[in-house]
């Protein structure tokens, strides 16, 4: 068994699969990819079984490899059973697990030279875990005991962006400071958010010109100022334009909810349909005039002292998704600042809208609306936020 270095936050040793106790499972809806070393193994086994497991995965390109296992008309896989488990591995063992199903929400990826590992929060298990301790978000250095080859789910190659100098010294400089601007509880988490977005026009601004070499300094300076009172005149700007926000919010939304629809996962929907009814407003409608007010009123009432469940969601997408440059190696660091601004608004108003239905702080519910979020917005095809 090898052993792997690897830098995660604090929660994921914490994790527990709960099998077939898990409400959603992970054995349905979305692509389940079948490795190269997995498939191997599973033409090695003798002829009966080999054949009644190979039948089942559709092999879509043999240079590079790829496959993933077929469904039946439910759109679950195969050889769950009737308790909700799989059968390969009741069979076979654990070693006999694709990879993604051995892994998942387990991932992993390589950035620079370095392994990383998070949860994702897809899984409703994994999103408990991450969401509800306020000083879960710390990091560590963890031993990875893995079996066979590891798989990375992406590699950060900083290089690949138009950076000179040390880019992935520029990466960690930048993705620090983003997680020490989400975690300064000095502020309410909306000012943190836009501190934030300060933090990254200015290193885009430094980057544009070609300074490079200024990235660290400025670093030093904003964390300087994030413990003083240098950002607090923010607290008293209020964008005031929430009603189109809002708009904009749930055409992004509903957009997600029909995509995953078309495959059977309506989850997504139904919260969508709670939050505006908690609101009273109309999923596809004209917002009412007060709802600045009441939504301000109900964030308050239910959040105000909850904001560690915001800070987690966005603390974990930047560890989890290269911020603030990404895997695609496409955009630009502003460009992914408002993905996650966005990204962020949604999760907000679901989570306030879904507590205001049910008159109260729901923890059910919020672990429910964020892993079926989670799921629409990076599990299924084009629900990913294509940010102009």
């Amino acid at each position: 068994m090898d052993r792997i270095k690897v830098y995660q936050p604090q929660y994921f040793k914490k994790f527990q699969c709960i099998g077939s106790d898990c409400r959603e499972t992970c054995c349905q809806r979305w692509d389940i990819a079948i490795d190269k070393e997995t498939y191997d193994k599973y033409m090695s086994l003798e002829e009966d079984t080999r054949n009644g497991i190979v039948k089942r995965i559709i092999v879509t390109g043999q240079e590079p490899f790829s496959a993933k296992m077929s469904f039946n008309d439910q759109r679950r896989c195969f050889f769950l059973n009737n308790r909700r488990l799989c059968d390969i591995q009741a069979r076979h063992g654990h070693e006999y697990l694709s990879h993604t199903c051995r892994t998942y929400p387990r991932k992993y990826c390589v950035v620079g030279n370095e392994a990383e590992a998070f949860l994702s929060l897809s899984c409703e298990a994994a999103a408990k875990v991450v969401l509800f301790e306020r000083n879960i978000m710390m990091f560590e250095d963890s031993i990875l005991e893995c079996e066979g080859s590891m798989l990375f789910n992406n590699t950060l190659e900083a290089d690949k962006y138009a950076v000179s100098g040390n880019a992935i010294d520029i990466f960690w400089t930048l993705r620090t400071v983003s997680i020490l601007a989400a975690q300064s509880r000095h502020y309410r988490f909306r000012v943190r958010m836009l501190i934030l977005g300060i933090y990254i026009k200015q290193a885009s601004e430094l980057l544009a010109e070609g300074r490079h070499e200024d990235i660290a300094a400025h670093a030093e300076k904003f964390i300087e100022r994030l413990d003083t009172e240098f950002y607090d005149s923010l607290s008293e700007q209020v964008p005031g334009k929430d009603n189109l926000e809002l708009q904009f919010v749930l055409g992004l939304l509903n957009d997600m909810s029909a995509r995953a629809s078309l495959i059977g996962d309506v989850s997504l929907g139904r919260f969508i349909a709670n939050a505006c009814a908690g609101m009273d407003i109309s999923p596809d409608g004209e917002p009412l005039e007060s709802f600045a007010d009441d939504y301000n009123k109900y964030y308050e009432m239910y959040f105000a002292d909850k904001e560690y469940i915001l800070e987690n969601f966005v603390v974990n997408h930047i560890f989890s998704s290269g911020f603030p440059f990404n895997y695609k190696f496409e955009d630009s660091i502003m460009k992914n600042y408002r993905e996650l601004l966005v990204k962020y608004n949604m999760i907000k108003f679901l989570l306030v809208g879904v507590c205001r239905n049910s008159m109260k702080f729901d923890k059910r519910k919020v672990v429910e609306c964020v892993a079926s979020f989670s799921r629409a917005y990076d599990h299924h095809r084009g629900g990913a936020l294509k940010m102009k």
